[in-house]
């Protein structure tokens, strides 16, 4: 991961919090001066929906800025050396636009413009090269400095293992800020967004033709060649997901769930709860026999079916069944309690 994108993301985790604070207190200063009635008291709904929204306000204003500035702090490529633009040139104009500026920026003409015409140098050299330039719009500078590669294929199977490695500095990224329990939100979208961009960037590297996405995006950027879009949407998932992350626990505050602990005392609270109600039924039950000199006798036989039920899980067929053999055996203590009375002897 390169020091400007790490300097970004240490930017993401710091900047928007001190800049919606900041803006929220120029909001209010303003507002109370033109309409106090709309400031808020602190600890109050209104004043923690100001909070989110300056919030939302300074992330998105971040990201572009984020985006505006990694588009800017890419260098110029060769295009832009030879004042061309990718796709939309002939040889011809190559060759002319590279003696014009050769001519204009030779050393011997120009002293101080020795950079400028190693530079051209080495732009024409790659750009004049369909092989060269192929690599160079699909799989960046580097891949084309391979010296000992001739062929697309050899440049590009020299180039994947170098851009399947920044892919995996990613996923251990992701895995490290799950394990130090950090930027939960969207996990699961992070690690499908980190793919879907390797395979984009693979397809792009590989195709004889641009993806359609990375089509589009040349249409906004038509100085880039098809690699730097694919290095700016690769920032842009960057910037996006830690936004999310930024802006996700202001919507959805993350104290439904709890840790670990909270969890374990809401589920002992719950079973708790209901043993106090199915021993509370049980007895109610129970005591529907009373009268009828079976109580114990039942009691013991509906620990056994719950002890059972618990081992074999208990379902509305197992409830049916115990509830009906329960009205068979209270049918027959009231015919034999009605039999054995006087009247009935009589």
């Amino acid at each position: 991961m390169a020091g400007g994108e790490l300097t970004g993301m240490f930017g993401w985790m710091v900047l928007p919090k001190f800049a919606a604070g900041c803006a929220l207190t120029i909001a209010h200063w303003v507002l109370q001066r033109i309409a106090p009635r709309l400031v808020p008291h602190k600890a109050t709904k209104t004043y923690e929906l100001h909070q989110r929204i300056s919030y939302v306000l300074v992330i998105a204003l971040y990201l572009g800025y984020t985006l505006w500035d990694t588009e800017h702090r890419m260098a110029a490529n060769y295009y832009h050396i030879l004042g061309m633009t990718p796709g939309s040139f002939s040889q011809s104009e190559l060759r002319r636009n590279f003696r014009h500026m050769s001519l204009a920026l030779h050393p011997d003409k120009n002293p101080q413009g020795e950079r400028q015409f190693i530079a051209v140098q080495t732009a024409y050299k790659v750009l004049a090269d369909p092989v060269s330039r192929f690599v160079y719009d699909h799989a960046g500078l580097e891949a084309a400095a391979c010296q000992s590669c001739t062929t697309v294929s050899d440049y590009i199977l020299a180039s994947i293992p170098r851009r399947i490695g920044v892919y995996m500095m990613y996923i251990l990224g992701n895995v490290a800020l799950q394990v130090f329990r950090l930027g939960l939100y969207g996990t699961y979208w992070r690690y499908v967004a980190i793919c879907s961009f390797m395979a984009l960037e693979v397809a792009t590297m590989t195709g004889t033709s641009d993806p359609g996405f990375i089509r589009f995006v040349s249409w906004l950027a038509p100085h880039r060649t098809s690699y730097e879009i694919a290095q700016i949407l690769r920032q842009l998932m960057v910037c996006i997901f830690i936004a999310l992350n930024q802006i996700g626990p202001q919507f959805i505050p993350n104290d439904q769930g709890g840790n670990t602990k909270t969890l374990a005392m809401k589920l002992g609270a719950l079973v708790e709860r209901t043993n106090s109600e199915i021993v509370a039924g049980s007895r109610r039950t129970t005591n529907m026999f009373v009268s009828t000199g079976l109580r114990r006798q039942l009691s013991e036989a509906l620990a056994h079916e719950m002890r059972l039920g618990v081992a074999m899980g208990t379902d509305k067929a197992f409830g049916k069944e115990m509830m009906a053999r329960m009205q068979a055996e209270h049918a027959k203590a009231v015919s034999s309690s009605s039999s054995s009375s006087p009247q009935a002897k009589v």
